[in-house]
């Protein structure tokens, strides 16, 4: 059963209670990410996330990853480009001392400026392990050159320099103008008694307070373009772009079927194409990042040295042939069937479900039941899938990002 309640300080409560279940799992979604972030404060959202975990009031870094995790639990986050998520997973009988755990991590945190000066390095050698990875490395540079002096932009990790300037008192003050009741979302799924689990939430929640305050940027404007850059690494990588639609776009779910039919798979286009027939690549697929208002549909593919161009130039003529020729009706009714049922398949995850439950209610403040999903799957046609391939597909918008062969 899904449930909803909005507590008297505009904290949303949703919840769906699964009985046979062993674990309760819960989160906190607050809709603050990279791109809330201005230039000057450019991967402040991932940095506050790590700092959370940092130490409490009443609990120091040690002892807030020993809580849950000595009693079979788990205590992690995650930021993106959008929202920033914290969450755990426990033993239905520990119910109460997760709820206390997550709000004492997401209220509670001291920022202490030693710890701070002390996680300023350990997100640094992320960066830095960050920049050894040429898949994620090409991907960023690829959205660099869509959404230039944009946020959408820049990377989720921010910069070097930027991470040096951060200070406890500037994480206090983003913490206050970001994690606010109105900006937040609670969510748990799993075996639970609710009238104990809102209890919980009260008596933990209750007392958050605040008012969002909000940095205007002018809306995210889509460049076509090229870049290239030298690194010493083993392969080419090449990431290609289009623009897309947005979560809220009524040609979505039509870019996600177009996304899995070009590259989404093993008997996707790319992968027969260029793995199984001309064994140039083991990495090649095609991927969508939609946000509230723009979108990117793209491909990504690692090749040999010398290859790059080549490979480059069959992805490009997959694209050409899907955006002419459509799909066949039968590859459509497979498509659906496959996407509808890994779905299906997610419900059996506590954790997709909580997933499912906090940014369905962030973003559209409501919960869209699978059934819903698969109807508007259901109802994209043919004719459909052409005319938004089309719309996408359009060679004067690609955009290209190559990364390969020796520095200078």
């Amino acid at each position: 059963m899904i449930r909803k309640e909005v507590l008297a300080n505009g904290l949303t409560v949703v919840s769906e209670e699964i009985p046979y279940a062993n674990s309760v799992s819960m989160g906190i979604w607050v809709k603050t990410g990279s791109r809330h972030e201005t230039r000057e404060y450019a991967g402040i959202s991932h940095f506050l996330e790590h700092m959370n975990f940092k130490g409490t009031e009443k609990r120091d870094a040690r002892a807030l990853a020993e809580v849950l995790e000595c009693r079979g639990g788990q205590l992690n986050a995650f930021t993106t480009k959008e929202y920033t998520n914290f969450y755990c997973q426990t033993v239905k009988e520990d119910y109460d001392l997760a709820m206390d755990v997550l709000s004492d991590l997401y209220l509670a945190s001291v920022f202490d400026p030693a710890e701070t000066e002390k996680e300023k390095k350990v997100v640094i050698e992320e960066i830095y392990l960050y920049d050894d990875s040429p898949e994620d490395l090409v991907i960023d540079m690829l959205n660099e050159t869509c959404w230039p002096r944009h946020p959408l932009g820049r990377p989720i990790l921010g910069y070097e320099e930027q991470v040096r300037g951060f200070t406890a008192d500037t994480l206090k003050t983003y913490r206050r103008e970001r994690y606010t009741p109105e900006n937040s979302v609670l969510a748990v799924a799993g075996s639970f008694d609710y009238e104990k689990i809102l209890a919980a939430a009260k008596r933990y929640f209750g007392d958050f307070q605040g008012k969002t305050q909000e940095t205007a940027f002018p809306a995210p404007q889509y460049h076509p373009g090229e870049v290239k850059k030298k690194k010493d690494v083993a392969q080419e990588h090449i990431c290609i772009g289009f623009p897309s639609c947005s979560i809220f776009d009524d040609n979505y779910f039509t870019s996600i079927l177009i996304s899995d039919y070009l590259g989404g798979g093993a008997s996707s286009l790319l992968f027969q194409k260029i793995r199984e027939e001309r064994a140039l690549s083991y990495s090649v697929y095609s991927f969508t990042n939609s946000y509230e208002d723009t979108g990117m549909l793209a491909v990504y593919a690692g090749t040999s040295m010398g290859q790059g161009q080549q490979v480059k130039d069959l992805c490009f003529a997959e694209i050409e042939a899907l955006r002419q020729d459509g799909i066949p009706e039968r590859a459509l009714q497979n498509l659906k069937d496959q996407i509808s049922g890994g779905m299906r398949i997610g419900l059996d995850s506590i954790g997709s479900r909580l997933s499912r439950l906090g940014r369905n209610e962030l973003f559209f403040r409501r919960y869209i039941p699978i059934e819903e999903v698969v109807e508007r799957i259901n109802a994209v046609t043919a004719a459909d899938f052409q005319a938004v391939a089309e719309k996408i597909f359009d060679p004067a918008q690609a955009a290209v990002a190559f990364l390969g062969g020796k520095s200078e």
